[in-house]
């Protein structure tokens, strides 16, 4: 995947000025793809129901920057398709975050509200967020997608993320349909099993 505004040699140039004592660099680095970042933290934040009630986007996408520019200190993505998809993880990981909290929150009021008297409506309003039946599923399924291979990572973050159909990402990688299908199927497994174990060992 990669951004029209922003070449894997202009990356480099950044980050290796970065590197050099240019904080300028980071500057501009984020202002060259700010948008495309803004684009991939709102469609990512639309699957976290109970933390997209309480959070803006942008605030989600500051702090994840904030890490991201932190880990860039020690790693050099290869090309800006690796770029974007390591902002991805810290994305999904400021989600993540995001998403315990709120829900310890909201364990805490709905507490509250059954051990005292209070009049209707007291508390979180009605429209509060909802949180995931299984919570902690849920949250150990998208913690395993960091764990996957970044060619199949990717296309579960297009599919479940942005709503992508399978021929639209083949389309993007330029590979045929049915590699897309494969890499579909074995991220599937691959997530069913982790989930599963995580499932078994704290069932």
């Amino acid at each position: 995947m990669s951004d029209p505004a922003l070449d894997t040699m202009m990356l480099h140039d950044y980050l290796n000025r970065w590197k050099a004592g240019d904080r300028e660099a980071m500057n501009e680095l984020v202002a060259t793809c700010h948008a495309r970042l803004d684009r991939l933290a709102r469609h990512m934040l639309r699957g976290f129901p109970n933390v997209s009630g309480w959070e803006q986007a942008e605030d989600v996408l500051h702090n994840s920057l904030l890490k991201l520019l932190h880990t860039l200190e020690t790693i050099t993505p290869k090309t800006t398709r690796d770029f974007f998809n390591l902002a991805s993880v810290h994305i999904r990981r400021e989600l993540l975050d995001l998403a315990r909290h709120y829900r310890r929150r909201r364990m805490v009021s709905l507490d509250h509200d059954a051990s005292t008297e209070s009049t209707p409506g007291h508390g979180l309003h009605p429209a509060s967020p909802a949180i995931p039946e299984d919570f902690e599923t849920w949250c150990r399924f998208h913690e395993a997608v960091d764990g996957l291979d970044p060619e199949e990572r990717e296309v579960i973050g297009l599919v479940f993320y942005h709503g992508w159909t399978q021929k639209k990402i083949a389309d993007l990688f330029q590979v045929d349909e049915r590699t897309i299908r494969r890499r579909w199927s074995a991220a599937c497994l691959k997530l069913r099993a982790r989930v599963d174990d995580d499932n078994s060992l704290n069932g």
